[in-house]
């Protein structure tokens, strides 16, 4: 409370004289109460006698100019009486308008390239994305969050998120806010247990997903697609049909020797070794949907065996061509799906030369994480721990799987692989995501603010919007693989095989007879020339 205003000062002019040279910030919550001054009206001095004027008083920075504004009065007859910005709106509302004040933000850029401005190359988002993209995209939202206060950005670069030093003290992004040359980072920063004891974080501003990435192997083993329609149960019980069709069939063609030529249409008396061929190929024809002729049988039941075999064998071939097809159209399964599976598999394996990585893989409780490091990553004689730039080269090559930023990974394979080889990438997560958002010294009286642009900018969609400008639009692979499907060796192997040897059964047959004949001619010849 203060006294009465002198009668040349208005109200806001006493409060500016008595508290501007205080330190109050923007999230102070000071309210001042004045005596109703009585000269205002002659005519109800009884009435406001007991009543305070009530002001919100605040600054928008240290060297910016005192805010004094009327809020209401209070009596103790009326009690308070709020005006209805300050009865229905929060204080977040109220001092939205920073006033053009410049507030110092840091950021880290590792990746620049020679020649570039610092600040033209933070705020492009078209070109180079593959280089700082956690930094560049989280500054678009600090863009946003400019506009929405009125206020402009004096931009801090440095070279690292920061390091704690040796004495205590920080370096990079983490030394400039702790110190006081920043007000808050513009980078997004992880949330790590050391940090906490210096700065402050907002809500999450950026997650980062870190994988093993690799392209998946091609099976190479021959894959028989000819017997995986039917079950080995099925497989028997139509190889049984078709003997005992045959058999059957060989009984009615005995039954159609013995129909009077008066009836029967030919002449079917044969011996009996060209009645069996005879009943072997017939089958063959109905099961394969290729004959026999209709004049070729006079008995009815001798058709209505040949017409029930074609019936079964065309639903039997209809449902087996549609599951090759499908078999054809539908994705190989993947066999390395899980760490474990890439731990066994012959890949090699490798990460990318970052703090976060060595830490993850050393400060963890499962044994099969340190023996993927140890034993697959950390190997003699071998250079898989590189930057990002070199795993996605051997990526690119195959039969290496490397654990970086995946976002950062799939926007340089994007350049490196054509459709069919991204297709096969593949990701094994065995760690959630890392979340990180921007940090602020301690007791900052910016951090209400940041945070509540960051929940609004979450909330209205702008970040996601943002987020999906700076994610890598992967092909549909699933219309690739309809348009690319191809019978390859791997499938026609086993039919080439079947009639390879059937060929060279054929040939040794062959050999067999001509040898049997040559042997009757001169046994015979031998017998002849002995009489």
């Amino acid at each position: 409370m203060l006294g009465s205003s002198r009668p040349d000062q208005t109200a806001e002019q006493t409060i500016a004289e008595v508290l501007t040279g205080l330190n109050i910030n923007i999230d102070a919550d000071i309210t001042v109460a004045l005596p109703f001054s009585t000269n205002i009206s002659d005519t109800l001095p009884s009435l406001f006698s007991d009543s305070w004027l009530l002001y919100d008083v605040y600054k928008v920075g240290e060297c910016t100019r005192l805010h004094v504004i009327n809020k209401g009065m209070w009596s103790a007859a009326g009690s308070y009486q709020l005006l209805y910005s300050f009865s229905e709106f929060s204080w977040m509302r109220r001092r939205n308008d920073f006033g053009n004040i410049t507030l110092k933000g840091s950021t880290a850029l590792v990746e620049k390239p020679i020649l570039f401005d610092d600040l033209a190359y933070l705020k492009d988002d078209k070109h180079l994305l593959q280089l700082d993209p956690m930094q560049r995209k989280t500054f678009q939202l600090f863009i946003l969050m400019a506009h929405m206060y009125n206020m402009s950005l004096d931009i801090r670069f440095t070279n690292n998120w920061g390091q704690l030093q040796p004495n205590g003290s920080w370096s990079g992004v983490m030394g400039q806010v702790t110190q006081g040359e920043a007000d808050f980072a513009l980078c997004p920063m992880r949330f790590v247990t050391d940090r906490q004891r210096y700065v402050q974080f907002t809500p999450v501003l950026h997650t980062e997903y870190i994988h093993f990435l690799f392209r998946h192997p091609r099976r190479n083993s021959i894959r028989n697609i000819f017997f995986e329609p039917l079950s080995t149960q099925v497989w028997w019980c139509v190889l049984a049909l078709i003997c005992g069709s045959t058999l059957l069939l060989l009984l009615h063609i005995r039954q159609e020797h013995e129909v009077p030529e008066e009836i029967a249409d030919t002449d079917r008396l044969r011996p009996v070794e060209r009645r069996l061929a005879f009943v072997w190929f017939t089958m063959l024809e109905t099961y394969l949907q290729q004959g026999p002729a209709a004049d070729l049988f006079s008995l009815a039941s001798t058709r209505l065996l040949v017409s029930v075999s074609c019936l079964f064998s065309f639903m039997l071939m209809q449902f087996y061509g549609a599951f090759i097809v499908g078999s054809l159209l539908s994705e190989t399964p993947r066999s390395i799906v899980s760490l474990q599976a890439l731990f066994q598999s012959g890949l090699e394996l490798g990460m990318e030369n970052i703090s976060y990585n060595y830490a993850l893989f050393t400060n963890t409780t499962n044994q099969l994480v340190r023996d993927v490091y140890i034993q697959r990553i950390c190997r003699p004689r071998e250079q898989n721990i590189q930057s990002i730039q070199q795993g996605a080269e051997r990526i690119r090559q195959g039969g290496f799987a490397f654990h970086a930023a995946i976002d950062r990974m799939y926007r340089l394979l994007v350049n490196l692989l054509d459709e069919a080889q991204f297709c096969e990438l593949q990701e094994i997560m065995f760690n959630p995501p890392y979340v990180s958002g921007s940090v602020l010294p301690k007791s900052s009286p910016w951090r209400e603010h940041l945070v509540h642009a960051v929940l609004s900018l979450r909330e209205t969609g702008l970040m996601q919007y943002n987020d999906k400008q700076w994610t890598v639009p992967k092909p549909d692979c699933r219309m690739f693989q309809a348009a690319q499907v191809e019978v390859d060796l791997k499938h026609i192997a086993p039919a080439l095989f079947t009639l390879l040897l059937a060929m060279l059964t054929s040939v040794v047959v062959l050999l067999l007879e001509l040898l049997l004949d040559w042997t009757q001619r001169n046994v015979h010849r031998m017998i002849n020339i002995i009489k």
